[in-house]
């Protein structure tokens, strides 16, 4: 559909401006009229790619920004400004990226669309459950509420995030010094020692002999290896970019011994967290499975939620239904079952998702309690071996000499 840029004028004297689509001229005209608006010009634009794929070009946008940006929203919207003098407000204090995301939304709105039909443009940004949140908060009236519930979400998810991520990096970060020292130690370390090395001959011990045919490989073929590396992750950095490949790559993951557990209960926290916040915020249990489908990344659980949200159209019931999968822990089962039979969903899947929350972090302290010395060992015992591969062949030089 054609992209026009209009500027109008509002009753107040005010002047507005920014890019809507629409079939025609004549209909970018109309919807202006509709607005109360003064018609200045409305010509035909380039494409507005911020609005159409939700990307922020020219300064990136993270999450804990969107967050504050939304609490700041409710605080407003609960003093009385309206949404486009709130927006107008956010819009004049904040950095570039947010200041384009904010400029996007009152463009749409402007142009006639809903809060949530503005922020669907953006779905880099914010996740479709939390759009079918905000429909249903502007057609209930409670707009306020539904940030706020969204905002509580997104806080306790960007911790939860945070915590894995700090499990995560102290391993990472062992094996990244590892991998620096080995490659150190072979390119620059064990050259010093080869004119020594090529005097013995056969009386190389094997290990020794490993560690310098290792060098000279990596030496003189430095430049491949490199170029191989940065292949290798660039490729990665791009299959991970697609959702397929990364739902994939987690599916393998989960599936290792100590990872599977915390891997089920993470799903079940975020599973049951995103269903009982919508169906608390007003969105029909039918509507809330389609959405949930979306959200979930692993595939074989995405197909498992879309039966689920089938049956559950068709007239079965939403317990029933998600006792014959594996979706969740037997446990969450029952919970469910108990709320979708006493008419309390919403606060039980809420006390449930705290639950499976509390459980994968005490599961993450115990792994990474593990891990962390495990990683300490495996590093000491492969530098360790390659410093003795060294020493070992510098003795046995020692009493040839003697």
């Amino acid at each position: 559909m054609p992209q026009f840029r209009y500027r109008a004028v509002t009753p107040a004297g005010e002047f507005v401006a920014g890019e809507v689509e629409a079939p025609s001229r004549r209909e970018v005209l109309r919807r202006i009229e509709y607005l109360g608006h003064m018609a200045i010009e409305a010509e035909a634009a380039t494409p507005n790619m911020l609005a159409r794929s939700g990307t922020l070009a020219g300064g990136a946008v993270r999450s804990r920004d969107v967050t504050i940006f939304l609490r700041q929203l409710a605080l407003l919207l609960e003093a009385r400004l309206t949404l486009e003098a709130a927006l107008q407000t956010l819009g004049n204090d904040t950095g570039k990226g947010l200041a384009r995301f904010t400029g996007a939304l009152l463009e749409s709105i402007s142009a006639g669309d809903g809060f949530a039909d503005a922020l669907e443009r953006h779905p880099a940004l914010i996740e479709p459950a939390h759009v079918a949140m905000v429909r249903a908060g502007e057609a209930a009236g409670n707009l306020v509420s539904v940030l706020r519930a969204i905002v509580e979400d997104r806080t306790r998810r960007q911790l939860l995030a945070e915590r894995i991520a700090s499990a995560v990096r102290y391993p990472c970060f062992l094996i990244a010094s590892a991998t620096a020292i080995l490659i150190f130690f072979l390119l620059y370390v064990v050259p010093q020692f080869a004119p020594v090395f090529k005097d013995l001959g056969g009386h190389l011990n094997a290990g020794a002999a490993f560690v310098v045919a290792a060098s000279d490989r990596l030496r003189d073929n430095f430049d491949l290896v490199l170029a191989a590396s940065i292949v290798v992750i660039l490729g990665a950095w791009l299959g991970l970019k697609r959702r397929q490949t990364r739902g994939a790559i987690i599916a393998a993951l989960v599936s290792l011994p100590g990872i599977a557990g915390l891997a089920c209960d993470r799903r079940a926290a975020r599973v049951i967290g995103t269903l009982g916040l919508l169906v608390e915020n007003g969105v029909a249990l039918p509507t809330a499975l389609k959405i949930l489908s979306d959200v979930i990344t692993e595939p074989r659980h995405a197909g498992t939620v879309r039966r689920i949200h089938e049956q559950v159209r068709n007239g079965r019931r939403f317990a029933d239904a998600l006792a014959e999968t594996d979706l969740l822990p037997p446990l969450a089962v029952r919970m469910l079952r108990v709320g979708d039979e006493t008419g309390e969903l919403a606060q039980i899947a809420r006390h449930a998702a705290q639950f499976y929350e509390h459980k994968l972090g005490t599961g993450l302290d115990r792994l990474m309690g593990a891990v962390g010395p495990i990683a300490i060992i495996v590093v000491s015992v492969l530098i360790g071996s390659l410093i003795i591969s060294i020493m070992s062949a510098l003795l046995s030089i020692t009493e040839l000499a003697t």
